[in-house]
């Protein structure tokens, strides 16, 4: 499911959500103002999206407790469900959530779609949670169901130093651009157009959860707050 792809179609591909995406940043950001002023023209912006983006999200992710339930009422089923209360815990707080959530949520309410990744950290040896930008990841869904991702690929830059920290590479530019090719059975990293690493998926599924703000029928891509 990966031999056929080229890192040159992500340019091309989905143009018109990223269009979408850009503005409605504009919107929320308060310069949707088409052209320019004219001479002695003053112009003033109410930006009362902005405001209710932020109010409503910070309302919706407020007083949120990890709570699970035991699968049953005995002593041995209360102590694994704190257990697990315990370790989702210390997920939380080891990656920030409570920020990053936050933020997640105001890029989902804004663009209509947001992500988390989702990983594990063999040399700290605990789980990584982080958010990509939304505007860098594209995904390929099951034909018979529009909610399963069979693909999913994650594009973002790195300068140089990152670039050859990590992945102990050298770029032309001043920055690498990185791309993550998931499915659940492979794995691919391309830097600048070029293969560098391909292996099996070492979690056996894509370690990326994408949601949309509102999911319209049939659609994978969600609608924005702001529409």
């Amino acid at each position: 499911m990966t031999d056929n792809f080229k890192p040159g179609d992500l340019i091309r591909r989905d143009s018109d959500r990223m269009r979408r995406y850009r503005e409605l940043l504009d919107i929320y950001q308060g310069i949707q103002w088409q052209g320019r002023e004219r001479p002695g023209e003053k112009r003033l912006t109410f930006n009362y999206a902005r405001v209710i983006i932020d109010k409503l999200t910070s309302y919706l992710m407020s007083g949120i407790k990890i709570v699970v339930d035991p699968s049953d009422d005995s002593l041995k089923a209360r102590e694994t469900a704190r257990r697990a209360e315990r370790s989702l815990q210390r997920v939380i707080e080891g990656n920030g959530l409570d920020q990053l959530d936050f933020e997640t949520e105001v890029d989902c309410a804004v663009l209509g779609d947001a992500a988390y990744k989702v990983v594990w950290d063999t040399e700290q040896r605990r789980v990584c949670v982080s958010a990509p930008d939304i505007q860098g990841l594209h995904v390929w869904t099951r034909g018979d169901d529009n909610s399963k991702v069979r693909r999913l690929a994650s594009r973002y830059t790195l300068d140089i130093d990152s670039a050859r920290a990590l992945y102990t590479v050298k770029s032309k530019g001043k920055s690498a651009t990185v791309i993550e090719l998931w499915t659940s059975q492979d794995f691919q990293l391309w830097i600048d157009d070029t293969l560098v690493e391909q292996k099996a998926n070492p979690y056996g599924f894509i370690p990326f959860v994408v949601f949309p703000n509102l999911r319209e029928p049939k659609q994978f891509w969600g609608l924005s707050d702001l529409i």
